[in-house]
């Protein structure tokens, strides 16, 4: 079996919020491939891997790259939830959800309502994927929280600038 996860994640702490790669984080996940050539145009760094060469079509699976330097919150969980949700459990699903986000909202004015709705979704499916698939596992519930939250608010978080952005990072 192909791994999904290029690792740990390897950061370096800067303070408060803030964390920089040291190495670069990748992900393999299904979700992308409608929308790859749209990804790609928005700067997304992903490509198509095959997982099986038997049967080329079902296993293609698209690798979200994240570079090292890239600087990040990890998880956009408030301090008073990190008791039940830490941030670092679901840190690497979080950075490249994250990249997707950034990608959607470099290219707002360019994009309809329906693509914004479309990518967000999807860029939301892969953070899910991402969750179900992280080593350790992590608790369903948590997964349910984390995806229900993002579903929610991710409208919000398109239209605002991050808190890496805001920060000049």
């Amino acid at each position: 079996m192909d791994k999904i996860w290029s690792g740990k994640l390897h950061v370096l702490f800067h303070g408060p919020r803030h964390w920089e790669l040291i190495k670069d984080l990748w992900f393999s996940s299904s979700c992308p491939i409608p929308y790859l050539d749209e990804w790609k145009r928005l700067g997304v760094n992903i490509v198509p891997v095959v997982t099986n060469y038997q049967d080329p079509i079902r296993s293609t699976k698209c690798r979200i790259i994240v570079s090292t330097g890239y600087d990040t919150d990890l998880a956009s969980i408030h301090r008073v939830a990190w008791s039940f949700i830490a941030p670092w459990d679901i840190a690497r699903a979080s950075v490249i959800h994250d990249v997707l986000m950034e990608a959607i909202r470099s290219d707002l004015d360019n994009l309809s309502k329906k693509q914004i709705r479309q990518l967000r979704k999807n860029a939301d499916s892969v953070l899910l994927d991402g969750m179900n698939n992280a080593e350790p596992d992590v608790p369903v519930w948590k997964i349910k929280a984390c995806y229900s939250i993002v579903r929610m608010l991710g409208g919000i978080c398109i239209r605002n600038r991050s808190y890496r952005e805001r920060h000049g990072w």
